[in-house]
Parts: C-alpha cells; sequence; structure tokens
C-alpha cells in the first residue's frame, strides 16, 4: 500500500496483520516519529478511504517502551482530503518497528455514524464549492468586463464620469470576492483548530462604534436605519476584539441585506440572568421560517433559491456569514441563538459566558 507511506517498513515482519485485518475493531499501524498510517484493516478502511489521500494519526509521538500496557488519549485521522475524524483511541508499541498500533476505543457503530456524518458534510463542501464556482464568476466576469471598458476607453472622453462608475462596480466586485475568500479561509482554520484567538479587554461600546461607523455606507445605500442600544456601564469582554467586530459585521451585513428601504436594524447589548453579556442584531427585514433557522447556521448551506427568491448575487451573498458568527463566538466559548419569522424580522443574540466578563 505505497500510498499510504513514504518510508514503507518490511511488513512481513508482522505475521499477526492477517488475524488483526479481518477484526471488527478499527485498527491502524503508524510510524511513531510522525503518525504516518502505513496499514490499516477493512473496518478502519471503510471510516477513511486511505485512496484519496495519504492519512496520519495526530498527535503523533514515540511509541511507548516495549513492554508498557497500551495508552488511552484522543487522536485525530487526518488525510489530504475529506474532514478529519477524532476517536478516543488505545495506542501501544509495535516492538523493534518503531511503529505503534492505534486501536479505535469506542464502539465501530459509533465510529461509523461519526464517519457517514463527515461524509455527509463533504458532500454539502463538495456541492458548495460548485456553487462557488458561480458565485466567484459573476463578480470575476464584472471585474474583467469594467477594466476592459477602462482600457479601450469605450465610454467616451476619459473625463467621463461613467468611468468612476466602472471603476466603482470593480471595487464592489473585489470586495464581494475578498469577503467571500477570507469567510472561507477562516472557516477552514476553525474546523482545523488553527485559528488563534489574540485576546484582549475590548470594550462593547467601542467595538459596536467601530462596526457602526464601518457598515454606516452600506446603511445609507440601502435606505436602512442603523443605531445602536446600549446601556451604560457595561463591562469589557475578555476577547479577540478583532473576531467580535467581524461577528457584529456580519450580523450587520445580513440585517441591511434583509431589510428593505425604510427599515430599522438595531445592535444592542445587554448582562444576562447569569452574568453573561449578550450582543445582539435586530432588523424588521422579512424574516425567515423558524424551521429553516438551523439550515441557516449550517455551514456550506444556502436558503436562497435562484428559482423563486429575485435577490440579486450582490444580496443573497455566500452564505457563510452566520455559520462563520456562530463557530466564532463558539470558539470563545459562548453560543448564538437566531429569533426569527417572515415578515417579522430577524434578532440574533451572540452570548459570551461570565468567565468572558471583565468586571
Amino acid at each position: 500500500m505505497p500510498s499510504l507511506s513514504v518510508t514503507m517498513p518490511d511488513l512481513n515482519r508482522l505475521p499477526a496483520l492477517e488475524l488483526l485485518a479481518g477484526l471488527a475493531t478499527p485498527l491502524w499501524l503508524a510510524r511513531a516519529e510522525d503518525g504516518g498510517v502505513v496499514w490499516l484493516n477493512g473496518t478502519a478502511r471503510a471510516l477513511r478511504d486511505p485512496e484519496a489521500g495519504g492519512l496520519r494519526i495526530e498527535p503523533a509521538g514515540p511509541a511507548p517502551a516495549t513492554g508498557e500496557t497500551k495508552t488511552e488519549r484522543a487522536v485525530i485521522i487526518r488525510g489530504a482530503d475529506g474532514p478529519p475524524l477524532a476517536l478516543t483511541a488505545r495506542i501501544g508499541p509495535v516492538p523493534d518497528c518503531g511503529l505503534i498500533l492505534v486501536e479505535a476505543a469506542v464502539d465501530s457503530a459509533d465510529l461509523k455514524a461519526q464517519a457517514l456524518e463527515l461524509a455527509a458534510a463533504n458532500r454539502r463542501k463538495s456541492a458548495y464549492v460548485h456553487h462557488l464556482s458561480h458565485e466567484l464568476r459573476t463578480p470575476l466576469t464584472a471585474v474583467i468586463g469594467f477594466a476592459e471598458i477602462l482600457r479601450d476607453r469605450l465610454l467616451g472622453p476619459p473625463d467621463s464620469p461613467r468611468y468612476g462608475e466602472a471603476a466603482a462596480q470593480i471595487v464592489a466586485a473585489g470586495d464581494y470576492m475578498l469577503e467571500l475568500i477570507n469567510n472561507l479561509l477562516d472557516l477552514a482554520r476553525i474546523e482545523a483548530g488553527r485559528l488563534d484567538l489574540h485576546e484582549e479587554e475590548c470594550p462593547p461600546a467601542l467595538i459596536v462604534d467601530a462596526t457602526l461607523s464601518m457598515m454606516a455606507d452600506r446603511a445609507e445605500r440601502s435606505g436602512v436605519t442603523l443605531s445602536a442600544d446600549l446601556p451604560h456601564g457595561l463591562p469589557a469582554l475578555w476577547a479577540d476584539p478583532s473576531l467580535v467586530r467581524q461577528m457584529l459585521t456580519n450580523l450587520v451585513g445580513n440585517a441591511l441585506k434583509f431589510t428593505a428601504a425604510g427599515g430599522h436594524a438595531t445592535v444592542s447589548a445587554e448582562r444576562d440572568a447569569d452574568g453573561g453579556l449578550v450582543l445582539a442584531v435586530a432588523d424588521d427585514g422579512r424574516g425567515m421560517p423558524p424551521d429553516r433557522i438551523p439550515q441557516a447556521l449550517t455551514a456550506f448551506a444556502q436558503l436562497h433559491d435562484p428559482a423563486h427568491d429575485p435577490m440579486t448575487v450582490d444580496q443573497h451573498g455566500s452564505g457563510l456569514g452566520l455559520p462563520l458568527t456562530a463557530a466564532l463566538v463558539e470558539l470563545h466559548g459562548g453560543g448564538i441563538a437566531v429569533d426569527s419569522a417572515p415578515g417579522r424580522g430577524t434578532t440574533v443574540r451572540l452570548r459570551f459566558p461570565p468567565e468572558r466578563v471583565v468586571g
């Protein structure tokens, strides 16, 4: 099985593998120094296909000394493609080989269910990547088209104000693509556990004020009144200020997107009964059915249906803002709650736990 390992040990020295191959318990044989999988039985193969890319056990580490009993710890099995598989495993040394035997310590049926769930998530991602090709093609076509207009001076004399409008369209398309790509990268880092928090004291009033200032032009263009409702004496949050601002920006952006001209969107904050702090964004826009809220919170899923919804591409966006916001607040140990109904608007609350409240 050369696709699993760059340096293949001599597995012929391990005749017991023939017996292990038919066991119902998922088993992996990996190099101790880097966790690279060099062999797995049929049950493990059903959980993650090694042919889709080399498998690796994390965290890797030296094999326990020969004669030691197996140790039990949480591990992650990663491949070049597909989502990682997290499980608790018993790990023991293979004598004189520099290898470790990793045995799943949970019921194989539970692992199979987890693998099916991960496979379904991976299929959603694949479908969304296909959708993204259309999401990116539209603004890219706009960028190329308007750039050609500027290059070839197709709108008349160079001082024509229409060139400024063409340049503004290029900027808008570029902003959309940058936001889309940044959201995808942030979600990928969160799922991989590689998005670090740079925490400090964050006065909610300052973060809300910065968010409203940044979104003021968009609110004006949308014809939506954007305001804040913050009580005096709010305590600070111990959080990553750039990520808190990103959460509020995503929520305010959604509120503006789904609220008609003449509507209102409000950012508020309050302490809850348990001592936590809640940041909320409420609008009086179109809203959505309560039974579709879980879908709206699912990464790589969209409520927008081009066949039945007249929204333009710029309006319906990428469908990543709300799931990303949920992931970011959960990264802070908090949670998200969405209250919405058609024609009654939407309120999204971000709750930070008491240990995140300073003072």
